[in-house]
């Protein structure tokens, strides 16, 4: 009975001893893989990419690409997503003030359009229905003209911004690929990312906005040319709807095929690596963990930078997208109120300053999605 009794009490610690053994290598296991993150973490400058967020904007993002990381290499990926609806809420607050007296005046000339309309029965009345149109029209003319370009600025503003930020974000994101995948990936990402955005400053920036700037003031003087500049205002529209996207589709399957190949052939490289180190008699284990906790630590990195940089994006584009959709959706509003009332050249000047918003949006809209999917690729593909 004894003897049992012995035997149990053994047992029970050797359990014990095995147990802090256990923790205490995987105590050492942590502290390595931590020291491990953070000497990479350190190895990779995210402060030029802060300043980018800083700088560009005139309101300061509520998101820190730097904190983001740091935080998730703490296992915390929460966001602040109370400080990010404050900022869009105000924002939004902003542009409704600055434009709910200009929308009630503009009606208010639209009404007074279609009671010169309804005096043009006599000679008379005809001669003043097309002097009164004429007023209304400069004085309508310049208050669109300036809410145009108010947007058209923000739109400008936000793919500077996006272009810029990304620049920055280019060589870091580059650097952790290095980590995580090899060098061959991270240079593949490199030249992709750096011809995606010399296609999007040099076509989507310098050569599309412009048109969208000759679309609007085509559909503003066509109601004086007696509809003479219809069909080149349709081209240009359509060069911009169907430019977009086919440089979408083209950026976007070239960052595919990259990510395709060029992880599995760093993978077979770094496979190559491991074997041969795994074959040294006495350090291959110790290699090989090393190894890994290295690639587990740089995909951690390389994943919180890119997601980081996706967030940054999001935030950036998203009031400016909302300003140029209230924009839009304002005067189209105005357009099918005013249309029972009001002249029909009007109308039409209305709804050519909501196409032109809707034009500015859709080019927004398409950077931000282009570098938000050519992220999303890449951090899916060397995962």
């Amino acid at each position: 009975m004894k003897i049992r009794k012995i035997g149990g009490l053994i047992f029970v610690v050797f359990l014990f001893l095995l147990n802090s053994v256990n923790v205490n290598a995987y105590e050492d296991n942590s502290k390595e893989e931590n020291a491990i993150s953070k000497e990479i973490f350190e190895s990779i400058s995210l402060d030029e990419m802060e300043d980018s967020l800083e700088e560009s904007s005139q309101e300061k993002i509520p998101f820190s690409v730097k904190e983001y990381v740091q935080n998730v290499c703490k296992g915390n990926c929460d966001l602040s997503l109370d400080s990010i609806l404050e900022y869009l809420k105000r924002g939004i607050s902003n542009q409704w003030e600055t434009n709910k007296t200009l929308v009630v005046r503009l009606f208010a000339y639209a009404v007074l359009s279609g009671i010169f309309l309804n005096l043009s029965g006599s000679l008379y009345g005809k001669q003043l229905e097309e002097n009164g149109f004429y007023l209304l029209y400069f004085l309508v003319v310049t208050i669109l003209v300036s809410g145009f370009y108010a947007v058209f600025y923000v739109a400008e503003e936000v793919l500077g911004q996006v272009l810029s930020f990304m620049k920055t974000l280019v060589p870091a994101f580059s650097l952790a690929l290095t980590w995580s995948s090899g060098s061959v990936t991270s240079v593949a990402f490199y030249e992709a990312t750096l011809a995606t955005i010399g296609v999007a400053e040099n076509i989507l920036y310098s050569f599309f906005l412009p048109i969208i700037q000759i679309y609007f003031l085509l559909r503003v003087m066509n109601p004086l040319s007696g509809g003479k500049f219809d069909k080149f205002a349709s081209l240009l529209e359509s060069i911009v709807r169907g430019g977009t996207k086919i440089i979408l589709g083209i950026m976007l399957g070239h960052q595919g095929i990259k990510g395709l190949l060029m992880p599995a052939l760093d993978q077979v490289k770094r496979n190559a690596v491991f074997r041969a180190a795994e074959s040294i008699p006495g350090i291959g284990n110790v290699m090989n963990g090393v190894t890994d906790t290295i690639v587990g630590s740089g995909i951690l990195i390389k994943s919180a930078i890119g997601v980081g940089g996706i967030l940054a994006i999001a935030i950036l584009c998203l009031l400016p997208l909302l300003k140029l959709g209230m924009f839009a959706l304002m005067y189209r509003i105005m357009a099918a109120f005013s249309q029972p009332v009001a002249d029909r050249r009007m109308v039409a000047i209305f709804q050519g300053s909501a196409d032109s918003g809707k034009l500015l949006f859709q080019l927004v809209f398409m950077v931000a999605i282009l570098f938000l999917l050519t992220l999303t690729i890449v951090i899916a593909a060397t995962n």
